[in-house]
């Protein structure tokens, strides 16, 4: 092994520690917190505060609601971390992590809470929130931007959006038939024009699938990578929008799993469009990169 592969290798494994150590606090707030401290880091809907909204994304209030947190987490960041294992430079992804973790939290809070209890005034003071699916929705939306950047990447505009518009149809699909948010008819007429449109596709270009199917063996790991990020996040969304009660009777907000999905597609977006701009500035004449 080289010396650069084996930084990279050591690299890598920091990293991953760094992204498993969030499952850690989460297990261990869980199981170690004082009920004292608990009762003091919960989002109360008659007494908001920005510190409450953040601390109680770190609360579970049951092993169950723990699991589905840290196994969601697990998937999703799993994915986008493969899919940025190739770049040069991962400061954007662990800027975009951040920028999650950091705005997650309160956003997601503060769309319920306006929502919920200013304009519907459908939940009590005494009302509280707890959970981490808002901030795991925002790295959904995070993973949805790296698939929609890695597709561009790696094989032009086209490639890209054709991977989002996949994304999208599949999610409305899922939902159509395990949700009550949309009716199956919403997903009937655009997945009928999607295959009809595949089907024309094939038909017409069928003298050039032997050379595709052979391009795609090539670029079969790229592939899989795109493949199984987009089908965690058609998944994940199908999970989020559930509007009725989960297995322990709590109710699942969509308003806050909505807002998380769009924070973390804002954050990253925000990331990635800063570092563009910032090396095109430093590309301009008479300006010079400082190392």
């Amino acid at each position: 092994m080289s010396r650069r592969q084996g930084a990279r290798t050591s690299t890598d494994a920091m990293e991953i520690a760094i992204l498993s150590g969030v499952v850690g606090v989460l297990v261990t707030v869980h199981f170690f917190l004082p009920e004292a401290l608990r009762s003091q880091f919960l989002f109360t809907y008659g007494e908001p505060t920005v510190v409450s909204a953040w601390t109680a994304a770190i609360l579970h209030d049951s092993v169950s609601h723990l699991a589905s947190s840290v196994t969601w987490y697990a998937i999703v960041m799993a994915s986008a971390y493969a899919l940025t294992t190739t770049w040069k430079r991962r400061r954007p992804f662990w800027l975009a992590v951040v920028g999650c973790l950091v705005l997650a939290p309160p956003m997601t809070k503060l769309g319920d809470y306006w929502l919920l209890k200013v304009q519907w005034n459908l939940v009590a003071d005494a009302t509280t929130a707890r959970g981490f699916s808002g901030v795991v929705s925002a790295f959904g939306g995070l993973l949805y931007v790296l698939l929609a950047r890695t597709a561009t990447a790696k094989y032009g505009y086209a490639a890209g959006v054709a991977t989002t518009g996949i994304i999208v149809l599949g999610a409305l699909s899922a939902l159509a038939f395990t949700s009550a948010v949309l009716s199956p008819s919403v997903a009937v007429v655009p997945c009928t024009i999607v295959a009809f449109a595949i089907g024309i596709g094939i038909v017409s270009t069928r003298p050039k699938i032997p050379t595709w199917w052979t391009w795609a063996r090539s670029q079969r790991t790229e592939l899989l990578r795109i493949g199984v990020g987009s089908a965690v996040v058609v998944v994940l969304l199908s999970q989020l929008f559930q509007i009725q009660l989960d297995e322990t009777g709590r109710f699942v907000s969509v308003i806050a799993h909505g807002t998380g999905f769009a924070t973390g597609m804002i954050v990253t977006v925000s990331v990635f469009l800063t570092e563009y701009l910032g090396q095109r500035s430093t590309k301009k004449p008479g300006n010079r990169l400082v190392t």
